[in-house]
């Protein structure tokens, strides 16, 4: 026999909320959507997939008042309105069944459970009916080939109620579940029943009686408490078991046929999971469909290019590359899809074609592409230095909301444009999984991303316009090539040099785990964190413990504050850091180099949130400093000339610098432009004292208040940071805000304008969009807040430096000398002998010379045989 479904959807949307909600840790995305609800329902229904089924239907109600409302006025009364966490997920919750092609239903009239009785009486003589929910109302359906599935703890279990077993669980049978409800009402759904009338009462009499109709006429065989108690509610009780029996006959819009199961567009899924960043669901998709590329592409017509393949008069080209490996810089490459002139092109580079590498790189010749710096790079590889770019989807869409930005293209056109494209790893397969697909699927693949740009540019560009963010592209293109070719040179590691590190650290942290065990008196698992509680807390009675369900909580936050007095606490962080050192950058580092003793650090230009670059393989942005331990990795890193050096200049205080110019703060402005000490000027103004009484101490603190302010840091930071207390932090922060008052105005103004448009913006006109500013929840708007004050400052200084290595790169051409890397505010040069001072100088120069703002802007530089500049 077949078998059917049927899910009482509010059911499950509610357990599913309240299942996580009294933690008060509710799921979120990095948007602020709350999901935790949707995160249970996903979970539930995709279990329920993984059976074998024919026909799946889920019911909701409406929202509205119902028949039973209208005959009973208190019905369901008492109810807390719905949490704006939770109603903000229905949406999606509805989204993700249409995605699944589950149909769903629900009417102004009737209730989820009337809809779920109607289909059940419809499919019970030609299905097995299963039914899932946590409302007991639907027990009654019970009988024949109708099953109910009670969940129980949470969503996570369920509870099956048969024909067979169904008089021993509940004491009754199931076509007594109303009187029975009649008898002793349901608090859900505000039914009281007779009052007075227990569970066990209410078995009893059903057993003796059937039914409440026939309690009620028998009411005089009854005798004592009981028969006055049945006299008084049987009118409530009686109406009560009519308000609880279900509709079955509901004339539906649909017919079973509607209710077939069938098949759904996967990456349409994946993209509603990468929306709300469900990844374990995204990662079993994958899986689950590794090997399902057969047909998922639609074939399309094309050139396959051959030798003599000719490219001439061609002004405008759309360009995709495929490659396979994460790592583009050392992945296989595939093919080049390429359409020109209305005629679509594949270039596997089995044969060389000195046509299509003139196209490529005649600058003049218009090229659209998504992530032209993976373009660059890789057919470098191929002797082809691509020129031209027109436009980049990926910079430009990244632009205008940078978190939509991805490395697949599907990811972020789903944003912009209608397309049947599908995602890279439903193509290729999932991580261990992947394989190179088929020709005909891979040339289709690429192919149709270029057949979409187009639209996708004039859509995406619209968008730019808006935001007078043409400016803000250009350089974001230009920079492109400048990242490339820092890809693809590279930085010079002396392995020698790295080697003797690891072994210096190894001995540290030997000698540092004798000392540990020595103060413990005994020896024990360090990395335990369970050991280590026992050891700090128990044993030698430190303060400071604060038990969790795994024990102990040891992290840095405790040991710092322990470090102050116990010296076990200090030697526990410096392990810690030696240990990380070791793993991450020593080890880390060995298995990044090439034959040749070198490493390529990927930029990502579209990742984070503000504008700041990032990089991977490795992280450069990431390399330790603030440690003369961490420094010391630093001097492995040298020049690859004979003789050469290492060069960083460094923007100096920027981000303080962007805050005075866009507060147009004139105090602060002028403090810069005259080049006196800022963290000192500020901390005479805190502590009340003349520059020349200031301390070093007084200066660290004032410069913890600089940069907090620019952070949006609280007064309970702030005296988290500085070890004061919080009145004593928030009398700092007022005393600056006092001196610099057009900082408190503009930082003001920024929130209020965020809360306004949703989004933040630049000197440069780059936006961040902030959802967290329209919550519910106060804790995410004050994150929101602080995240509103930062983002046009530290976004800004992205900005300038990205302006800042444009010019840079521009003026190097003249030089031997490389621009190798960039850390944040800092640039970094492999110098040729001989050009050391000249390079300087122009580097300074471009860099003070970047933008023009109310306050100069400063770069310092340092030379040395290494990165450390020793």
């Amino acid at each position: 026999m077949k078998k059917i479904i049927l899910i009482d959807g509010n059911s499950l949307m509610f357990r599913s909320f309240y299942a996580t909600a009294y933690t008060g840790n509710l799921m979120q995305n990095k948007q602020g959507l709350y999901t935790n609800a949707l995160f249970g329902f996903c979970n539930m229904i995709n279990k329920l997939l993984e059976e074998k089924y024919d026909a799946i239907f889920v019911a909701f109600d409406a929202g509205k008042a119902t028949f039973r409302h209208l005959q009973y006025s208190d019905y369901k009364g008492g109810r807390k309105p719905m949490p704006e966490e939770f109603k903000m997920q229905i949406p999606y919750i509805k989204k993700y069944l249409d995605l699944l092609n589950i149909k769903r239903f629900e009417t102004l009239d009737y209730e989820a459970d009337d809809l779920i009785a109607s289909v059940a009486t419809l499919a019970k003589d030609e299905y097995d009916v299963k039914i899932i929910t946590g409302d007991k109302d639907l027990l009654q359906l019970v009988g024949g080939n109708v099953k109910v599935f009670i969940t129980r703890k949470g969503v996570g279990e369920l509870e099956e109620f048969n024909e067979d077993n169904f008089k021993e669980k509940m004491g009754i049978t199931p076509i007594q579940v109303t009187d029975y409800k009649g008898l002793i009402g349901d608090a859900s759904d505000n039914l009281s029943g007779i009052k007075g009338i227990g569970p066990k009462s209410a078995c009893a009499l059903l057993e003796k009686y059937n039914t409440l109709e026939n309690i009620v006429e028998h009411v005089e065989d009854l005798k004592g408490k009981q028969a006055d108690l049945i006299k008084d509610g049987a009118s409530i009780g009686l109406t009560c078991k009519k308000l609880a029996t279900l509709v079955r006959d509901i004339k539906l819009d649909f017919s079973l046929e509607d209710l077939q199961r069938s098949d759904y567009n996967v990456s349409n899924l994946i993209s509603f999971y990468e929306e709300v960043e469900f990844n374990s669901f995204i990662k079993k998709l994958k899986q689950d469909n590794a090997n399902a590329t057969e047909g998922i592409v639609k074939e399309i017509d094309y050139i396959n290019v051959e030798a003599n393949t000719n490219f001439d008069n061609i002004d405008l080209c759309y360009l995709d590359l495929e490659v396979f490996g994460d790592n583009y810089y050392e992945a296989d490459i595939l093919g080049l899809a390429i359409i020109a002139n209305g005629a679509n092109y594949f270039y596997d580079f089995s044969v060389e074609n000195n046509s299509l590498k003139q196209l490529l790189e005649n600058g003049k010749i218009k090229k659209v592409t998504f992530d032209f710096k993976k373009l660059y790079v890789c057919l470098s590889r191929k002797d082809i230095i691509v020129n031209g770019l027109y436009f980049d989807l990926l910079l430009a869409s990244y632009l205008v909301n940078p978190s939509i930005a991805s490395d697949d293209y599907k990811k972020v056109a789903d944003h912009f444009i209608a397309n049947d494209l599908e995602y890279d790893e439903v193509v290729y397969g999932y991580k261990s999984k992947a394989k190179v697909p088929e020709k005909k699927v891979l040339v289709s693949h690429a192919l149709g991303k270029c057949l979409t740009m187009a639209s996708f540019v004039d859509n995406v560009g619209k968008e730019i316009v808006k935001f007078n963010q043409e400016y803000i592209l250009d350089i974001e293109q230009k920079l492109t090539s400048v990242l490339a070719k820092m890809e693809i040179d590279g930085l010079k590691v002396d392995t020698n040099r790295l080697a003797s590190i690891g072994q210096e650290l190894e001995v540290k942290a030997k000698a540092l785990i004798n000392e540990i065990y020595e103060i413990a008196g005994e020896e024990f698992n360090i990395n335990s964190v369970k050991q280590l509680g026992y050891i700090l807390f128990e044993k030698l009675g430190l303060p400071h413990g604060k038990k969790n369900k795994t024990g102990y909580a040891t992290g840095s936050e405790i040991l710092e504050k322990l470090a102050i007095t116990y010296p076990i606490a200090q030697k526990i962080l410096d392990y810690r850091a030696i240990t990380k050192l070791t793993s991450t950058y020593i080890n880390g580092l060995f298995d990044l180099i090439n034959d040749k003793g070198y490493i390529h650090p990927l930029y990502k230009q579209a990742l984070t949130q503000t504008g700041r670059l990032s990089s991977i393989n490795p992280n450069i942005q990431n390399m330790p400093i603030r440690t003369d331990l961490g420094k010391v990795i630093r001097d492995c890193f040298v020049s690859r000339f004979e003789g050469g050096s290492i060069f960083s200049s460094d923007y100096s205080q920027i981000e303080l610098r962007v805050l005075a110019h866009m507060a147009d703060d004139k105090v602060m402005i002028d403090l810069f432009n005259s080049n006196e000490d800022f963290h000192t000027s500020t901390a005479a103004q805190i502590y009340e004292v003349s520059k020349e009484d200031v301390t070093p101490a007084m200066r660290r603190s004032a410069k913890a208040i600089n940069f907090g302010i620019v952070y949006g840091m609280s007064a309970w930071g702030l005296s988290e940071t500085l070890g004061i207390s919080p009145n004593e932090a928030n009398i700092y922060i007022n005393k600056y805000f006092y001196r610099f008052s057009n900082v408190k105005v503009f930082l003001d103004k920024t929130v209020d304008e965020a809360k306004e448009n949703g989004y933040t913006k630049t000197i440069m006109n780059r936006v961040r969009y902030i959802p967290e500013l329209a919550n519910s929840n106060k804790a995410l708007v004050a994150f929101g807040e602080r995240t509103a004050m930062n983002s046009p400052i530290q976004g800004s200084a992205a900005d300038i430096i990205k302006v800042a290595m444009v010019n840079v790169a521009s003026k190097l051409k003249g030089f031997k000398s490389l621009l190798i890397a960039q850390v944040h505010d800092e640039l970094v040069f492999d110098v040729y002998p001989g050009e050391e001072e000249s390079l300087a100088k122009m580097v300074k120069d471009q860099m003070e010379n970047a933008v023009k703002l109310n306050v100069k802007l400063v770069a310092e530089g340092e030379i040395g045989h290494s990165w450390l500049m020793d």
